[in-house]
């Protein structure tokens, strides 16, 4: 006890004391510099904060909030601009002063009849059409998806200006086919817009040349469309519809595909453009039924899948 209490006198004289408490106050001293340091670097790191890549930003994710708030919607996914815009021209569609942008995309706020709807442009291909359906239903309060558009057609008992509603989707990948009686000196479809190199796109085909007496050149000129409809029952033939049916069946969230026919994918003759001539045609079929269909949903309490 006595050599315990010896130390701690030792330990504790005035010298040692004096010594400590310049210690004692050097530190405090420097731990206001570190903590001047401290927050002067914290306040760096808050001035210069930047949202992820991807990532929504916060006032866009407000303006998301405020407005599911007023929700349920309905989804319209659109793949193009000449889809879009008649109906953005009809009197039947009023739009609100409520667009959101983010991820690429935009989305315009409106009514038809008495539905809240959203509309968005996806753009051409599977890809571009799930991301779009995905960031619709992800984000927003959505009852029910509307997809429409335009198509080709491969089933011989349809015709150009007509509207189909699929009972079924398939994603068949991207074929394109050369008219009958081209070769490899001919242009691939969309070879113009770069869409595909003859470097390392190429693929060696069989010799083209007739090899059955009698055959004329329109024989075969639904050779392609002829396959796909023997082999897979299709009969619309476009870009986008399996991705928006699959995203939305994943989501679990109703969803129907309305697509009108404005040539033959491909099947028509060498010199003819059907898409060019009956594009208009098909896209304002296509909104006509649209929204009859919505006016219709309108009358029931829900969404009926």
């Amino acid at each position: 006890m006595y050599l315990t209490c010896s130390i701690s006198i030792k330990l504790f004289n005035s010298q040692d004391c004096v010594l400590s408490s310049h210690i004692f106050l050097s530190r405090i001293k420097d731990m206001g510099y570190l903590r001047v340091a401290f927050v002067f670097i914290l306040a760096l790191i808050l001035l210069n904060e930047h949202p992820a890549n991807g990532a929504i930003p916060s006032a866009t994710q407000k303006l998301i909030s405020k407005a599911n708030k007023k929700g349920p919607y309905l989804g319209l996914v659109i793949p193009n601009l000449f889809e879009m815009n008649p109906l953005l021209q009809s009197p039947s569609y009023k739009p609100s002063d409520l667009t959101i942008d983010f991820s690429g995309r935009r989305f315009r706020f409106g009514t038809i009849g008495e539905k809240k709807v959203i509309l968005v442009m996806t753009g051409l291909g599977m890809i571009n059409s799930a991301i779009t359906t995905q960031l619709l239903l992800t984000n927003f309060n959505i009852e029910g998806v509307v997809h429409y558009g335009i198509a080709g057609n491969a089933n011989p008992s349809l015709h150009i200006g007509d509207v189909v509603i699929p009972q079924s989707w398939a994603h068949l990948a991207l074929w394109n086919w050369q008219r009958y009686g081209q070769g490899p000196k001919n242009v691939l479809p969309l070879e113009a817009n770069g869409d595909y190199t003859r470097e390392f796109g190429f693929i060696k085909v069989a010799n083209y040349s007739v090899n059955v007496e009698g055959c004329s050149s329109h024989d075969n000129l639904l050779n392609n469309i002829c396959f796909i409809y023997n082999k897979f029952n299709v009969s619309p033939v476009e870009m986008e519809s399996a991705a928006v049916a699959l995203i939305s069946s994943q989501q679990k969230v109703p969803f129907i595909v309305i697509r009108a026919l404005s040539d033959l994918a491909g099947g028509g003759d060498a010199y003819s453009n059907e898409a060019d001539t009956f594009i208009s045609l098909a896209a304002t079929n296509s909104i006509a039924v649209v929204l009859e269909f919505i006016h219709l949903l309108s009358s029931q309490e829900t969404w009926v899948s």
